[in-house]
């Protein structure tokens, strides 16, 4: 399609050609018959609006093709991600493409005869023939041509916006399931955060209690050997003063006995 758009391009450029060369033949008539100076600059204008008109037709026709092209990628991408044409839908715009191209390679080739005439033209002073005798044919062609790709173009596009339709919904559905996602992802990472705070706090008092109870058991256990120490103490004191009394027993019943 885009080689047809291309040669329709071509196409108008050849026609452009004819008319802006019968301009220039019945401007070099003129001047041979003596026109006058401002109808030579007037026919300088219409080519020049004639060159402006060339350019914004090929510029719509190059957009066009972009923008064909741009949808040929996207039913490329499509088809590749699982999507299959029907061949009801794609056999009777291929079929007019085809014919498309045929009637443009045709045309073309009367445009260039059309041309070559015009200028044999310039260059024979004798031949007389003028340049409007091949306008009717060509510009109905040019006509014919310019309906046969708005009409597969209609179809292709409609298709393609059908196309295009789908995918944006199924990028919808999947922009909700993944934001729906991002939700989830993120509730459970602050629910992890928090548990996660909540549980370091938890380790911080219970290791907090342990060195707490550790003071107290290395406390407990000086107090345990210092009352160990005086219980030794007490119980030598009692042993002396018990050795002590059990003498002074024994003095007092020697004593008596004597």
């Amino acid at each position: 399609m885009f080689q047809q758009m291309q040669e329709l391009v071509r196409l108008n450029e050849a026609t452009q050609l004819r008319e802006t060369c019968g301009l220039q033949v019945s401007a070099a008539r003129g001047e041979e018959m003596g026109r006058a100076s401002g109808d030579v600059q007037m026919e300088g204008e219409r080519r020049g609006v004639g060159c402006e008109q060339i350019q914004r037709l090929q510029a719509i026709v190059v957009q066009q093709a972009n923008e064909i092209e741009t949808l040929r990628r996207r039913q490329r991408d499509a088809i590749a991600d699982g999507r299959v044409r029907h061949a009801s839908a794609s056999g009777a715009p291929n079929q007019v493409e085809s014919s498309a191209g045929h009637a443009l390679q045709r045309a073309i080739a009367d445009e260039v005869d059309c041309t070559t005439c015009i200028t044999d033209s310039d260059n024979d002073d004798d031949n007389h023939k003028a340049p409007s005798e091949y306008r009717p044919a060509a510009k109905e062609q040019a006509s014919q041509l310019r309906r046969l790709p708005l009409t597969s173009l209609h179809a292709q596009l409609k298709r393609k916006d059908l196309q295009l339709l789908n995918m944006q919904q199924l990028v919808a559905k999947l922009e909700e399931r993944l934001g729906h996602l991002i939700e989830r992802k993120r509730a459970m990472a602050q629910s992890y955060q928090q548990t996660a705070r909540a549980q370091q706090a938890q380790l911080k008092k219970y290791l907090a209690y342990i060195r707490q109870q550790t003071a107290e058991k290395k406390a407990l256990e000086r107090q345990v050997r210092d009352l160990n120490k005086y219980g030794d103490v007490l119980e030598k004191k009692v042993l002396s003063a018990a050795v002590k009394s059990a003498g002074m027993n024994t003095n007092n019943t020697s004593l008596r006995k004597l």
